[in-house]
């Protein structure tokens, strides 16, 4: 906080030819105590209460000039100093009022002390409150306590944490809800010292940090900090997992009755079986460990080496004068090659015939496991398929993960392609809500079959009706999650039935009188403008402020094209996860193309772009060439809501002022129709006054309607 924020900018100016009545008249009139004695715009110095009154005691005259009262050495406070560097010159000089200046040294308020004090509590206020503000936000669980062992303070995750609500805590022992929290608490105060254990709870397991809480020189309580550290332990047992597969792995080349060995990406071999020792005449196995393949096997040269090929599948060779079958493999690993398998038959090779596929087999294993590690590595965030460091995206998933949290309806506004159904996935897994995840694109079923999808049939309700009847999508996502894609796209009369059983929670299958009960949350989907189809008739009004609780909007790609190296980067392992092809990545002059590129089809169409040329592309890199492009893009991008102007009635060519005339009349003819003729709304959505609207109306001669409610 500055001094300009808290001094007062209403002070006294007099000169030194001022009587003392003169200053005594102002201090009375404006009720201060200090007066500045300035003369051609410099300050000379102060005129106190307390000096004045000691001139008058010398003097007693009031008619007295004040210049022998004047205080010469001022203390003054430049006005963009802060409140904190103002207090120290206070507390130093042991004064209660400072002069004010400019940078130019021109006078421009006096601040008091009061004034300063009153400015440090607001400031102190203010970082209170982004502290709390910012220990809410903290994925930490933080609890307080104080000596009496009752809770003071906890955030937003310590109630999650211990499944209650802050009026349930607050005030409250700690003993009621955790038995350890309050033996941790117990030993911080006790001790005076910070330690660290870990606590387990019913869904979570946490690493504590107890910290007592000290204020001057006296333990007032303490309090504890909780890591949620399950991800962890889960990363750990997965690591666990790994090594028991590497553990496998040894043993299974040491079972192989055939030669086995691996190599890194530089031809160094990493592993290999006793069968590869007993064939070149090692003794062990630290001889060949990190040592080039090409040197203890030269007939497998370099030209075959995993550098230069992709796979060998039983080829035939000679080593050492003596014939084998070599396989090779390269070993992948996020999409990358990270070394190579090598196999040699040289023994028995028809009754060995079938280890070959055996290897295979292991092979295929290690690739599964990969993916799966990959897949749940991508489950421990709902929102992590939603790939970007865009703070704009951003910002969109902490408004959705906040979001999920509630019981409201949301609607998820976006251009096509943008990640919309991702979003609500996401939203779904974070909701913790236990019943299913539906989805329905209501611009993908017929009209017809609509209501059937929805809310099911009973047996015989209709001609071709499946036996014993069939439950609709609502019955499905009991307990869970509707997510209603393309919902500008569903019919009215659709519309109506389920605003019922958004309005009264049940519903009727087709053909039966039975109603049924329905607790699901709705997630709505569009790339259209709902309020204009409101407008103009073709989504209800009534169903649009239901599903418009929460609207969550997705940008388009063209918004955050500093996403696109990162996507790029993505999809490309996403693809080669499909088909092993050496594809290193995009090149910057073609980044630079994708960049300059507007996107009308988002995301999608940045994938499918570079599926393409991923197929199509000969080297190890994406290029310019390998780009396909759609050379004709719309103007606008679609979703947007657009305002078409009127055609201009002459045909000779472009006439700018006819142009902006039209337009002009075009957007005051819509907003007085969305006003339904009130001229003052009308001015309010357009931006101006009411006397500028009646100009523009009587300018371009605008009509009014029958129903228009026209102001007096």
């Amino acid at each position: 906080m500055l001094v300009q924020q808290l001094y007062s900018s209403n002070f006294i100016e007099v000169t030194r030819e001022s009587t003392a009545r003169e200053v005594m008249n102002c201090f009375l009139q404006e009720q201060q105590d200090l007066a500045c004695v300035i003369e051609h715009g410099q300050l000379l110095g102060i005129v106190t209460k307390y000096a004045l009154y000691r001139l008058l005691l010398k003097s007693e005259s009031l008619d007295t000039t004040i210049g022998s009262a004047m205080i010469q050495s001022v203390v003054t406070v430049n006005e963009k100093d802060s409140a904190y560097d103002a207090k120290d010159v206070l507390v130093e000089k042991g004064i209660g009022h400072a002069v004010v200046l400019d940078d130019r040294g021109n006078v421009t308020g006096v601040m008091a002390k009061s004034e300063l004090i009153k400015g440090l509590i607001t400031s102190t206020h203010i970082v209170a409150n982004r502290l709390k503000t910012l220990v809410d936000h903290l994925q930490e669980a933080v609890l307080s306590v104080n000596l009496d062992m009752r809770v003071t303070s906890l955030n937003t995750s310590a109630l999650t944490l211990l499944q209650l609500v802050e009026e349930e805590v607050m005030d409250r022992s700690i003993a009621q809800f955790s038995s350890d929290l309050s033996a941790g608490f117990r030993e911080a105060i006790q001790t005076e010292k910070s330690y660290i254990k870990r606590l387990y709870f019913p869904n979570a397991t946490t690493i504590a940090s107890f910290i007592p809480i000290r204020e001057w020189t006296s333990i007032t309580g303490a309090m504890v900090v909780l890591k949620d550290v399950t991800d962890y332990e889960n990363v750990a047992m997965e690591l666990e997992s790994t090594k028991r597969i590497e553990k496998m792995l040894d043993s299974a080349l040491e079972l192989a009755y055939d030669g086995v060995l691996m190599t890194d990406m530089d031809g160094k071999i990493t592993r290999a079986n006793h069968s590869i020792l007993s064939f070149f005449g090692f003794s062990s196995m630290k001889e060949i460990i990190e040592q080039p393949i090409d040197r203890i096997i030269p007939e497998i040269s370099s030209e075959k080496s995993i550098l230069q090929n992709e796979s060998v599948e039983g080829e035939l060779v000679e080593i050492q004068n003596k014939k084998a079958i070599l396989s090779q493999m390269p070993i992948i690993q996020d999409g990358k090659k990270i070394g190579a398998i090598f196999k040699l038959i040289f023994k028995q090779l028809d009754v060995w015939k079938d280890l070959l596929h055996h290897v295979d087999r292991l092979e295929g294993e290690i690739s599964f496991y990969r993916g799966e590690l990959l897949k749940a590595s991508m489950d421990n965030d709902p929102f992590g398929l939603l790939i970007s460091k865009s703070k704009k995206i951003d910002l969109l998933k902490k408004e959705a993960y906040i979001a999920s949290q509630t019981f409201s309806n949301i609607l998820i506004t976006g251009e096509s392609g943008t990640g919309k159904e991702l979003l609500a996935d996401g939203i779904h897994q974070s909701s913790g809500r236990p019943g299913a995840f539906i989805k329905v694109n209501c611009g993908a079923i017929p009209e017809e079959l609509l209501e059937s999808e929805f809310f099911g049939y009973v047996d015989g309700a209709f001609t071709g009706a499946k036996k014993g009847g069939k439950p609709g999508k609502f019955e499905l996502a009991d307990g869970g999650t509707l997510f209603l894609d393309e919902i500008g796209d569903m019919p009215l009369p659709l519309q109506v039935k389920l605003l019922r059983v958004l309005q009264e929670k049940e519903f009727e299958r087709i053909g039966d009188t039975k109603t049924r009960k329905a607790d699901v949350r709705i997630l709505a989907a569009t790339n259209k403008n709902l309020l204009e189809m409101v407008q103009a008739g073709t989504f209800r009004e009534d169903l649009y402020y239901r599903i418009h609780v929460i609207q969550l909007r997705i940008p388009p790609l063209r918004e955050r094209l500093e996403d696109i190296p990162l996507l790029c980067e993505f999809l490309l392992e996403k693809f080669k996860l499909k088909a092993f092809k050496p594809m290193e990545g995009v090149t910057p002059k073609a980044l630079l193309r994708l960049s300059q590129y507007e996107w009308p089809g988002n995301v999608r169409e940045l994938e499918n772009v570079l599926e393409r040329a991923f197929h199509f592309s000969t080297g190890n890199w994406i290029d310019v060439e390998n780009l396909t492009l759609e050379t004709a893009q719309p103007d606008i991008p679609k979703g947007k809501p657009v305002v078409e102007p009127i055609s201009p009635s002459s045909d000779k060519g472009f006439n700018p002022k006819e142009l902006m005339d039209n337009t002009e009349k075009s957007l005051l003819i819509q907003a007085l129709t969305k006003a339904d003729g009130n001229r003052t709304k009308a001015a309010e959505i357009l931006g101006i006054s009411r006397s500028t609207l009646y100009q523009k109306i009587k300018k371009f001669q605008v009509k009014e309607k029958s129903h228009f409610n026209v102001d007096p």
